[in-house]
């Protein structure tokens, strides 16, 4: 009978399974965030290796509140994150199908173009004419 693998030994599959199938996607590319080992679309963080444990995943604030409620022995906040869009991943409970959806989800946020808005142009007045 072969010997269950340690926790850590779990966590560092699991780390290592979703580097692989993040780095499978178009414009990833490995780098650093905070000092951390991360992984970023086209310079724009997806997520960062927070401890041995944890990563820290960027998100919406909309998938954050959803993800919580479904999972909350995978995904975890702490008052770091509170005003910051992202959420913390629990790799020791993970579902790596959920963990998967949620990277893809990060991925496509980095690739998305936020709209700005137009520069008010400022009124011009008598002297300026």
């Amino acid at each position: 009978m072969a010997a269950a693998k340690s926790p850590a030994g779990r966590i560092q599959k699991t780390v290592d399974d979703i580097v692989r199938f993040t780095l499978a996607m178009p414009e990833v590319e490995e780098g650093t965030s905070w000092g951390k080992p991360a992984l970023k679309r086209k310079g724009k963080l997806l997520f960062l290796l927070r401890d041995p444990e944890t990563l820290s995943l960027m998100c919406s604030f909309e998938d954050r509140a959803a993800w919580l409620d479904a999972h909350p022995e995978m995904f975890a906040i702490s008052d770091h994150y509170l005003n910051y869009p992202a959420v913390m991943v629990r790799l020791a409970q993970v579902d790596k199908a959920v963990l998967r959806a949620a990277v893809t989800a990060a991925w496509e946020r980095a690739g998305s173009r936020a709209r700005k808005k137009p520069a008010a142009k400022k009124p011009t007045t008598a002297a300026q004419t």
